[in-house]
């Protein structure tokens, strides 16, 4: 991997360059890629240090959202290299950050590591959740729609709402009816009632949060390197970080869990209702 630096002045240079060459460029890097690195995560490692991601799924904001917070933040991050749309594909290059992703390490965290993981994650995300917020709306990042899974799997992206009010109303009318067994009803409405009625901020989030997206170091250190695929970056309630990375079923009862609450030891309501709401709800998509 080339320095820092290094990238963005090739950033610099590229943006010069015509669209179509720009296309032309990474296309054949993309393929000389292939040919020694396998694809991993939508990505397809390049020759230089970098990755490439193309797609007509990709959103454009994605780009901007790594710009904007890399801006703003010391948070480790992949400095984005080019990011364009043509021919309603969207590109998107990065630098390459070292280490390797903590989800293929995971069998081998001690809870040791779990503290280590659990003190540098409050550490990495305490600049991002300072940016204040727009506005009082819940919203992707460029305050459009968001792009969420616990929201509505495989559907298109839904929202802006105009408050967090709103978003909470949409979450149990997306639900449509929570069907709780009748000894829990009581106790699940009115923890769903007191999590709801909490004040929340609007904190920047990226909303996919999870051992798949985090780097950690080689050397078996357990240092977090990196924090990649913001694509679903987004301004949400302030204890959705913790709900949404432990959504998924694989973490909802793990290291996981156990090192997103200690990293947010505040939201425990918010938490338990989450859970209540995924577990007992009719619809989903």
């Amino acid at each position: 991997m080339a320095p820092r630096f290094a990238y963005r002045i090739l950033a610099w240079i590229v943006s010069a360059l015509p669209l179509r060459v720009r296309r032309e460029l990474w296309t054949y890097l993309a393929v000389a890629g292939s040919k020694r690195w396998q694809y991993e995560s939508a990505a397809q490692r390049i020759p230089g240090g970098m990755y490439i991601k193309c797609s007509k799924l990709i959103r454009p904001t994605k780009g901007q959202a790594m710009r904007f917070i890399a801006s703003r933040t010391p948070l480790p991050f992949p400095i984005v290299v080019d990011n364009f749309t043509l021919d309603g594909v969207t590109w998107l290059v990065m630098s390459r950050l070292p280490g390797h992703n903590l989800a293929g390490l995971y069998p081998q965290i001690t809870p040791e590591i779990e503290q280590r993981l659990s003190s540098q994650l409050s550490r990495i995300l305490a600049p991002l959740r300072a940016i204040s917020a727009p506005g009082p709306a819940v919203c992707g990042f460029d305050g459009g729609s968001i792009y969420c899974a616990r929201m509505a799997f495989g559907s298109p992206p839904l929202g802006p709402f105009e408050s967090v009010d709103a978003f909470h109303r949409f979450l149990l009318n997306w639900a449509r009816t929570l069907l709780v067994p009748e000894e829990e009803a009581v106790y699940v409405h009115e923890t769903i009632r007191r999590a709801h009625a909490r004040p929340q901020r609007i904190r920047l989030t990226h909303n996919d949060l999870g051992p798949h997206n985090v780097l950690v170091d080689d050397d078996w250190n357990i240092d977090i390197t990196g924090i990649v695929d913001w694509e679903s970056c987004a301004w949400m309630p302030e204890y959705w970080e913790l709900t949404k990375a432990t959504f998924l079923p694989q973490y909802r009862k793990s290291r996981w869990l156990r090192i997103m609450t200690s990293v947010f030891v505040e939201y425990a309501v918010e938490l338990e209702a989450e859970q209540y709401i995924v577990r007992y709800r009719e619809g989903y998509t």
